[in-house]
């Protein structure tokens, strides 16, 4: 497995700066969302000097992996023309990211949560097409009415796998009751990338290993598994201004997620 980190968890930095902690702290991976202050990535990497291909030319000269380009797509929603998701399956091509992240969203009022889901499915189905004609893949991620493994494999089941996979965002389920061994029956087999953060019952959000997410148990049913992909810190900075700086934050996720690897017998990369 690969750690990466989420730029959720500093919104502020520049390119280089991500550069630098990843380099830094051993980080194999960044998984994109802000950037340079701008909460739009889109525009970001338009004013990046030289475009969004000089922007992945940085992080190839230094072997820096774009692991994944988050987007705010959510499947429930309604859209007309050109949508945001393949505006940014172009993007993710472009800089060379193998996944975007989409969400589920919540059931909109009127909807049962069965006609919301096959309606969900219906556009992941369309977009997983799109990305699998570029060679990308479009991850739905446990989240919002999505949140358990349950839901997001009844998706699944209806938007089949082509071009269209899974990030287990390893908190929610936990938060919706499930398992690590219940969650990695349901979804396992079609997960690409994985979050994780630490938290407290309460949702409180710590430190890694501070909380009470079963980290371990999580990590080794994917092991299980034969996933070797990233494991990629979503420290949720942006949205959480009061929680600790990325320069706390990221080199203690690498240390604890490293020594977690060491003890399950994980390799590294």
């Amino acid at each position: 497995m690969k750690l990466a980190f989420s730029t959720l968890g500093c919104p502020d930095w520049s390119a280089d700066q991500i550069i630098d902690a990843a380099r830094t702290n051993g980080y194999d991976g960044v998984q994109l969302r802000f950037m340079d202050g701008e909460r739009d990535i889109r525009k970001a990497l338009t004013s990046f000097p030289g475009g969004p291909r000089e922007f992945r030319r940085r992080f190839e000269r230094v072997n820096i992996a774009l692991c994944c380009l988050d987007t705010s797509v959510v499947l429930t929603a309604d859209e007309s023309g050109v949508s945001e998701g393949e505006q940014m399956i172009d993007l993710a091509l472009t800089i060379g990211a193998p996944y975007l992240r989409v969400f589920g969203g919540e059931i909109p009022d009127g909807e049962t949560r069965p006609e919301a889901t096959k309606r969900a499915a219906g556009k992941l189905t369309r977009l997983g097409r799109r990305a699998a004609q570029r060679g990308l893949r479009v991850l739905i991620e446990t989240h919002d009415a999505f949140s358990s493994g349950a839901h997001v494999a009844q998706l699944m089941a209806e938007a089949g796998d082509e071009g269209a996979g899974v990030i287990w965002d390893f908190h929610h389920p936990v938060r919706m009751g499930e398992t690590p061994a219940q969650t990695a029956r349901l979804i396992g087999t079609r997960t690409y990338h994985v979050h994780v953060k630490d938290a407290k019952r309460d949702g409180a959000l710590t430190l890694m290993g501070e909380g009470d997410i079963p980290t371990k148990d999580l990590l080794a049913e994917l092991h299980k598994l034969g996933y070797q992909g990233f494991i990629s810190l979503e420290w949720e900075k942006a949205w959480h201004p009061e929680i600790a700086d990325p320069e706390i934050a990221f080199p203690h996720a690498a240390r604890y997620l490293s020594d977690l690897f060491l003890e399950l017998g994980i390799p590294r990369g």
